[in-house]
């Protein structure tokens, strides 16, 4: 005789493995991404503090020499501000020369003779032509009355120059026109 014996049904779903599997391995990549960052965020916090400690080091290294030397400036340039203070006139000078000078020139050397009337300027170009363009703007001022070259030489700077300018008795004492 056979025996016909009921058997519960297998539940089988197939439709739910793979989300169930990539759920888990994001679960775990999300872990592992949150140690990295965390691991990361803590090392570039000890870079933080460890250049922050080396700040302090360089900072404490002063040197009383150098402190000295920048107290001597400081009290050099009260001087100088109290001279300029005195000579305002001057400044009209060489507020003119400034306005004057192209970007591309530097002076090296500036001599101012009050009696004679005569600026004597040595400089660097780059070339002949902001060397012609510095004559121009020199001699377009209503302030200057002659302009003059001494020399012109090569060096490894550049083009040096110098110039002999002769300005009006005014610019010295600071009559306005």
């Amino acid at each position: 005789m056979v025996e016909i014996i009921p058997q519960k049904p297998k539940i089988s779903l197939p439709t739910w493995r793979w989300p169930l599997w990539v759920s888990v391995t994001l679960i775990f990549l999300s872990i592992a991404i949150f140690i990295f960052l965390k691991v990361y965020l803590s090392k570039v916090q000890a870079d933080i503090v460890d250049i922050n400690n080396q700040i302090k080091i360089s900072a404490a290294k002063v040197n009383v020499s150098d402190e000295n030397t920048v107290a001597h400036l400081s009290d050099s340039l009260n001087v100088f501000s109290s001279l300029v203070g005195n000579h305002s006139r001057f400044s009209d000078v060489l507020n003119t020369i400034g306005m004057l000078t192209h970007q591309k020139i530097t002076f090296i050397k500036f001599d101012a003779d009050r009696k004679t009337n005569l600026i004597q300027l040595k400089g660097i170009a780059q070339n002949y032509t902001t060397l012609a363009k510095q004559m121009v703007a020199l001699r377009e001022n209503a302030n200057v009355k002659s302009v003059e070259v001494k020399g012109i030489n090569f060096s490894t700077n550049g083009l040096e120059f110098e110039l002999s300018v002769g300005v009006d008795p005014q610019l010295f004492i600071g009559k306005k026109y």
